[in-house]
């Protein structure tokens, strides 16, 4: 992008993102081995690579717990992972992170920091064919910061001028935030100081547009099937209640992101429960994730499955939480003994079985900002400081310690089994008991942001690669209401401040690094594990290469989706 772009190392960098085209199939059942006579194009007018499986065959069929909702901008849960095909944001993030057009074709700031620019392309259009405008855009953002709409998530935009005051209600005048539209293409965004990552909160999925012609007329239901526009590379054909969602090509779409594959089916599995891998063995599905670790020990001896299995290192920690504010976690020394109680090499290497990477602070490895290596020592397994901390805090042995509950959010087998090994190491380790309470998805979150959740074990997966997002959004004090956790640290809040308005990148880093030290050494939360993000593939699943961080994750987010198609060595599936 002209002005300032973004690497996910340095943000002054653009890279122009020009992605793969896709492809469609047939519902019937086929078996194609031979390759097809001349080339494969789709119906969006995309070639295909030239071992493309025919036409009938170009469509991916994979797991999802079907969505509550598609309407991504207000309920990004709620979602359950269905939107990435349908919605492009004005920034898209190619497979290396890197910040490129979307919507807008580029984008510029000020000389000051404190406004940016963005350039809609020419005849971007909704899946109906009427046009995307910057006014569209407008009402997007108004919208998902309105507080009367609810939406937990508003506090990612918190750096948008008077977003925060809006959504706290202590100003009425929507037209008071920071986003205008100057004209039919040029969308204007003001902040409430410099924010040199910006256009990594734009390129984030709820910052995606919602059409205010089918909201305006169906209010909340504007996602359903008939009622549903998108103005992505796909639009939503068919919703099957509790079976499945079916995506097609959105001939509208003219931005660079086209895709090769003719349909998407979205099967659905009952809700965070495990379906086992038999529907991918049955060639039900193409591929699936969710894969336990009570499945890897077969899967790893399987002479197939064990060639289709992905192990990719992923920008997610896994940690525990405490309601900090409250006794008896308002001891930084009951804090420190149970991160000192936790052995996380056993974590990852036997209940993981070696799919997991230990984590001692929240940035993962190769993540920008990365300080581990450094601190690694302040939370590490050492039973007998933790012994002595929580004796120290008045609690020997345990004794007098209270009963404490573990809360879990919807736990799938893998977590279950991870949290149950944490709740072993504290009774071993430190005496102290705790009760697991495996909580549905609303309950917690509702809990969590009301900071009444005790402890707890649940992760956080980047949403852009900055510091920011995975520091300042998680763990800058908040009121009640707006942010996950209690926990406040003046010099923590501090150094994220500076590092969110600071444009010279090292400058940045030593801040976030200074911040990331002070959350640590505070333990406002323990740090378990860094996921290893665990697939079963079909090898006629084809399209998606290493990137630079030697991932072929099948990432919704990344328009590296966008490359995949089905090969001429597709066998004989279930649709």
């Amino acid at each position: 992008m002209p002005g300032w772009g973004f690497s996910r190392t340095a943000p002054l960098f653009l890279a122009w993102v020009v992605c793969f085209a896709t492809c469609n199939g047939s519902a019937e059942k086929q078996n194609t081995t031979s390759a097809p006579a001349g080339p494969v194009v789709n119906s969006v007018g995309v070639e295909l690579p030239s071992d493309a499986a025919p036409l009938s065959e170009q469509m991916l069929m994979t797991f999802i717990e079907e969505p509550k909702t598609l309407d991504i901008s207000l309920d990004n849960y709620g979602v359950k992972g269905a939107d990435p095909w349908l919605f492009e944001r004005l920034v898209m993030f190619d497979p290396d992170d890197i910040a490129g057009p979307g919507v807008a074709d580029r984008w510029e700031p000020s000389p000051d920091g404190r406004k940016w620019t963005f350039y809609l392309r020419k005849d971007a259009k909704w899946s109906d064919g009427r046009p995307l405008t910057a006014q569209d855009f407008v009402f997007t953002y108004r919208r998902f910061l309105d507080p009367a709409e609810g939406n937990v998530f508003a506090f990612l935009f918190y750096d948008i001028k008077n977003a925060r005051a809006f959504n706290h209600g202590d100003i009425k005048d929507r037209t008071a935030v920071g986003v205008r539209a100057i004209d039919d293409r040029t969308l204007e965004i003001e902040t409430e100081g410099p924010c040199p990552y910006l256009p990594y909160i734009v390129a984030y999925n709820s910052a995606a547009p919602v059409p205010p012609h089918q909201v305006e007329k169906y209010g909340r239901r504007w996602t359903e099937a008939g009622n549903m526009v998108s103005n992505y590379t796909y639009k939503l054909t068919e919703w099957v209640y509790n079976k499945y969602l079916l995506y097609d090509l959105n001939p509208h779409y003219n931005g660079p992101h086209k895709a090769r594959l003719e349909k998407l089916k979205l099967k659905f599995i009952i809700e965070r429960q495990h379906p086992g891998i038999t529907p991918y063995e049955n060639n039900e599905v193409d591929r699936q994730d969710g894969i336990s670790a009570t499945d890897l020990g077969m899967i790893e001896q399987h002479p197939t499955l064990s060639t289709e299995l992905r192990s990719n290192p992923h920008f997610q920690t896994w940690y525990l939480f405490f309601r900090a504010a409250a006794p008896p976690f308002n001891d930084l020394r009951v804090r420190q003994a149970f991160s000192h109680a936790i052995d996380r090499e056993m974590i990852c290497r036997v209940v993981l079985k070696g799919h997991g990477t230990q984590a001692y602070t929240m940035l993962p490895p190769g993540f920008s900002g990365y300080t581990g290596d450094r601190l690694k020592d302040i939370q590490k397994f050492d039973i007998e400081k933790a012994k002595k901390l929580l004796a120290d805090a008045g609690y020997p042995g345990g004794k007098g310690f209270p009963t404490v509950e573990f809360w879990l959010r919807q736990a799938d087998p893998n977590q279950m089994s991870i949290a149950q090994a944490i709740q072993e190491m504290l009774k071993q380790n430190l005496g102290v008991q705790t009760q697991l309470r495996n909580q549905e998805v609303g309950l917690y979150m509702d809990n969590m942001y009301k900071h009444a959740v005790p402890f707890s074990l649940i992760p956080y997966q980047y949403d852009y690669p900055d510091p920011h997002n995975m520091l300042s959004q998680v763990w800058h004090s908040q009121p009640v209401g707006h942010g996950r956790h209690d926990w406040k640290n003046t010099r923590f809040d501090e150094m994220v401040d500076l590092g969110g308005t600071t444009i010279d990148q090292a400058k940045r880093m030593g801040y976030y690094a200074e911040a990331e030290r002070a959350l640590v050494e505070d333990v406002g939360g323990v740090f378990i594990y860094h996921t290893h993000a665990l697939e079963l593939r079909k090898p006629w699943v084809k399209g998606l290469n290493k990137n630079a961080f030697g991932s072929d994750m099948f990432w919704g987010n990344r328009t590296s989706l966008m490359g995949v198609y089905i090969g001429d060595n597709v066998g004989k599936r279930v649709k």
